[in-house]
């Protein structure tokens, strides 16, 4: 895991207006050379821009592999429970929301991936990120 690329991630996600935050819509290919597209996209789509563009990969047909770069930029293997827990379209239903997606990303580097993330993720448990710090 990649944590110095991954709380970049939280912070400029956190930048993102609402209405151009969602979480199950990649940013559009032919926007990817723009530092910032203004368009709609999901975390992955949006934080594209805190990489060099020659280092974001392509398909053969010229398109972004949004899902190749996650896995290269935030050292997450692609299909574990803790890329699902960051990126998966899964949230788009529960939390879609910019403050939320990095919450998620600063959980998973300061405390590990939640023992119950997938019910997290599916809406059946409280969302760990969002209760009350009581310690003090």
């Amino acid at each position: 895991m990649n944590t110095e690329n991954l709380l970049k991630m939280a912070a400029h996600i956190r930048t993102i207006p609402q209405d151009r935050f969602e979480m199950g819509v990649f940013r559009p290919y032919y926007d990817y050379v723009a530092q910032e597209c203004f368009t709609v996209g999901c975390v992955i789509g949006h934080c594209t821009a805190l990489d060099n563009p020659g280092n974001i990969p392509r398909h053969k047909d010229g398109d972004i592999d949004f899902r190749g770069w996650s896995v290269s930029f935030t050292g997450l293997s692609l299909n574990s429970s803790c890329w699902y827990w960051c990126f998966s379209s899964n949230w788009e239903d529960v939390d879609n929301t910019p403050e939320g997606a990095a919450r998620r990303i600063e959980w998973l580097v300061e405390n590990g991936l939640p023992a119950n993330w997938h019910s997290q993720m599916s809406g059946r448990a409280p969302l760990c990120y969002n209760q009350e710090d009581t310690s003090e």
